[in-house]
């Protein structure tokens, strides 16, 4: 049976495909047409889907869809229709939206499908829940589900047993945790619903100055709930960039908004720090509920929230559970999955399908499309015989490398395939690659990948972390080792390599390791601000050639800038 998942709509839209109980292919719709969070029908990515496996859209047995239409209107309309009095031209505007949205979402749907192809709307939490029990290696487990919004849903709370899962309780708008620490994004002067990681990232350099008052905002309550103080926002009525968040008793306690270009303050860093502690109260709060009322010894995480590493780590570390899984789509993007393996389960009656251990589920292109980019480009190029000892030499050196391999990576995060590397040894290599390279704000931090059983020697409390979604204290003796990869505050988001999921990225990481003493490597994104994470071979020369990087690994292809 062919099951087709579709997973957002109004950003980050994607497709994974399931063929006879196995997934074929995942990939995000961004990566494809180049533009960032990429909303709408994920055409490309459903083509490629397709490609994957040799099949045409009348092949598809069922498509499952990330929400159920009918069910968000039925459940915004009225709200919306209800806060007419406080905000008559925004309702009503956003009223005409929902039904357009709607309308254009569900025949953007059909138009998918082929004669024989069932379609089927699915509700939009339990997909995310599904997308990481579903290949978790947990057989029960408790699942915590913590987004923007979904059709009305904000929180969601469930257990899961086998292949079935079943809800608890959840908590709906407008006391939303993704809308909360989106809002937050604005506040200090970023993009909300996308740039959330840079208040991760910048909480670290502050302290908890105003945490009581988050604590105001947004309180636990008795039995797994918290509520928010809508004295302090205007999203229940008014949401969005023209009026903002946050209603003017906010600003009167915490000063202006700060603006996209203006220097970021220690106001803004303690800010950012209060509320990602109180962001990560409310959430241990949710899972310490759900350990005493499931008695699962182990927790799945899914929804946007569940990209926030800091927080992840600390539920590791202090929720109660022996082990935390998510998968690396945890987005809306990751719903193409769990829609599909929903499916998969309820017409096929199948046994659960292995752990999902790694993330390489999209687009490859062979050697012969890798010479023809490099030529094409005029670089001058060679081919190496032991790619891994030459790429390793670079880096030791104390070069920039874009490293390109493979199929690309499910999810946001670089893992390997598509991946600039740097020595992490180098004191200096952080603000070289943030100046050069990135071209971003000097307070975001590199991610190490290291080999996995060598992971607790650096990093405490780290057995594995495939996906790069938890971040962990790097051990003491390690910081002086490891400066470029530890953060102001003395930890690391930490990817782990086996060799059997990466065999090639493993061995760069051992010949590393012959160089300079350790099988750590830092690892970020290939791609440059505003772009998403390079595709093809001519992605990555464009980005190679536009930015500092030295040396650009493809296949067994070197080159390097000046011949």
């Amino acid at each position: 049976m062919n099951i087709l998942g579709i997973g957002g709509y109004s950003h980050d839209s994607a497709a994974a495909l399931i063929c006879g109980g196995e997934i074929v292919a995942a990939v995000a719709e961004e990566r494809l047409t180049r533009v960032k969070h990429q909303g709408g029908v994920p055409r490309e990515a459903v083509r490629f889907c397709l490609d994957q496996a040799g099949l045409k859209p009348g092949d598809i047995d069922h498509i499952g869809c990330y929400m159920r239409p009918g069910l968000r209107l039925a459940k915004r309309l009225p709200y919306r229709a209800s806060q007419l009095w406080r905000a008559p031209l925004y309702s009503a505007a956003f009223m005409g939206y929902e039904l357009l949205h709607n309308a254009e979402y569900a025949r953007g749907m059909r138009s998918l499908c082929g004669a024989g192809t069932r379609l089927h709307y699915m509700h939009h939490h339990p997909a995310h829940a599904a997308s990481s029990f579903l290949v978790s290696p947990f057989d029960r487990a408790a699942i915590l589900s913590i987004d923007y919004v979904g059709e009305w849903d904000c929180t969601w709370m469930g257990v899961g047993e086998g292949t079935a899962i079943r809800t608890l309780q959840t908590e709906h708008y407008p006391h939303s945790l993704g809308v909360f620490y989106s809002a937050l994004t604005e506040y200090l002067g970023f993009r909300r619903a996308s740039d959330e990681y840079k208040v991760m990232g910048l909480a670290s350099y502050g302290e908890p100055e105003y945490a009581d008052f988050f604590r105001k905002l947004l309180r636990p309550e008795p039995g797994g709930r918290y509520r928010f103080d809508h004295a302090y926002t205007q999203w229940p009525y008014l949401p969005g960039s023209r009026c903002g968040y946050f209603s003017p008793r906010f600003i009167e306690a915490l000063g202006p908004p700060r603006a996209k270009d203006e220097p970021v303050e220690r106001r803004h860093e303690n800010i950012a720090a209060s509320a990602q502690l109180v962001l990560e109260e409310i959430a241990l709060h949710l899972a310490r509920w759900l350990r005493e009322t499931t008695g699962a010894r182990d927790l799945c995480l899914a929804g946007g929230v569940a990209l926030n590493c800091s927080m992840n780590g600390r539920l590791l570390r202090e929720a109660g559970f022996d082990r935390i899984y998510i998968q690396p789509a945890a987005g809306d993007d990751g719903i193409a999955l769990g829609a599909a393996l929903q499916l998969h389960h309820q017409y096929t009656g199948g046994p659960r399908l292995p752990e999902m251990t790694h993330a390489y589920l999209g687009p490859q292109h062979g050697d012969a499309a890798i010479e023809a980019a490099l030529k094409t480009s005029g670089l001058a190029c060679e081919r190496v015989p032991d790619i891994e000892a030459s790429a390793a030499e670079l880096l030791a050196e104390g070069n920039i490398v874009g490293w390109y391999q493979g199929r690309m990576e499910w999810g946001p995060r670089a893992l390997g395939s598509r991946s600039i590397l740097a020595d992490p040894t180098r004191p200096d290599m952080k603000d070289k690659l943030n100046r050069l390279v990135k071209f971003r704000e000097e307070f975001r931090p590199f991610a190490p990948s290291v080999c996995e059983e060598d992971a607790p020697r650096y990093f405490e409390g780290c057995a594995r972390s495939p996906f790069m979604l938890f971040v962990y204290p790097v051990k003491p003796e390690a910081r002086g080792q490891l400066p470029a990869i530890t953060h102001v505050d003395g930890t690391a988001r930490v990817q782990t390599v086996r060799e059997q999921d990466n065999p090639r990225y493993y061995r760069l990481l051992r010949a590393f390791e012959h160089r300079r003493g350790v099988p750590v490597l830092l690892n970020t994104s290939f791609n440059v601000m505003g772009e998403p994470i390079v595709n093809t071979p001519e992605d990555a020369v464009k980005c190679f050639q536009g930015s500092g990087i030295d040396a650009l690994v493809m296949g067994d292809w070197l080159a390097r800038k000046g011949g």
